[in-house]
């Protein structure tokens, strides 16, 4: 399933995620009605985590399947796999493979895809091995589409009670957002005033499952807030 992870390239600790790990979440946008989602993390020998995410919204029915490989401490995306469908009718489908391959970059360059990179929704394991302590910084490359990806600034904030459906939980608060840096500081700090951060919790104690995530659905004042919180936890 790839090449091994060479840990000098890849930033993100494995969390040991145990085999088989289920949690249960609602998800909403503004004040619409909840969706449930089921989030599973199996382990793949010791080299590989599954995880599998199943959704249902409402007359939409997402799946994701996506592959982590591990080695020496260290995880990194390899694979990403999501469908959704409408009345059995295949909507879309998305896939991305980062681990042994190359793609096309901005520029016009063909080359491997970064150690960090991950789906939005691979955040749900990667960032579960950043570095937990008050005021941790660090950069992460969001795969988009096809061959798009781009830098997210990540931050930890504090450790904090969070209340969720499964409970009153200690938790690190997490902020990411896009960052412009890269292009231009006027730039990165004009985008920073007008688009909201991503907000996420994740449990203070290993392996630091998420818990809940706030993001705006899209750039505009006026756009509805999506949530994602944790009801059950096993």
């Amino acid at each position: 399933m790839g090449e091994p992870v060479d840990p000098v390239a890849q930033p993100f600790r494995d969390p040991e995620i145990p085999d088989g790990e289920e949690t249960g979440y609602q998800a909403s946008v503004g004040k619409d009605e909840r969706y449930h989602v089921v989030s599973r993390v199996e382990r793949l020998g010791e080299t590989h985590y599954r995880h599998s995410i199943n959704a249902d919204l409402a007359e939409l029915e997402l799946a994701v399947k996506q592959i982590f490989v591990r080695a020496k401490g260290f995880l990194a995306a390899e694979s990403y796999c999501a469908e959704t469908t409408h009345e059995g009718k295949v909507v879309s489908r998305e896939e991305g493979y980062f681990r042994g391959t190359k793609h096309l970059q901005f520029g016009g360059q063909v080359k491997p895809f970064p150690g960090d990179v991950m789906p939005l929704l691979g955040g749900m394991v990667a960032l579960r091995g950043l570095d937990f302590a008050r005021g941790s910084k660090r950069t992460v490359d969001l795969w988009l589409a096809f061959s798009v990806f781009w830098q997210l600034e990540v931050r930890v904030e504090r450790r904090e009670t969070v209340r969720v459906p499964a409970g009153h939980l200690d938790a690190w608060r997490v902020r990411v957002r896009p960052s412009f840096s890269q292009i231009s500081s006027l730039l990165d700090k004009v985008i920073g005033g007008l688009l909201p951060p991503f907000t996420l919790h994740f449990e203070a104690a290993a392996p630091h499952r998420m818990l809940r995530f706030e993001f705006p659905t899209g750039p505009l004042p006026w756009n509805p807030r999506g949530l994602v919180e944790a009801t059950k936890l096993d």
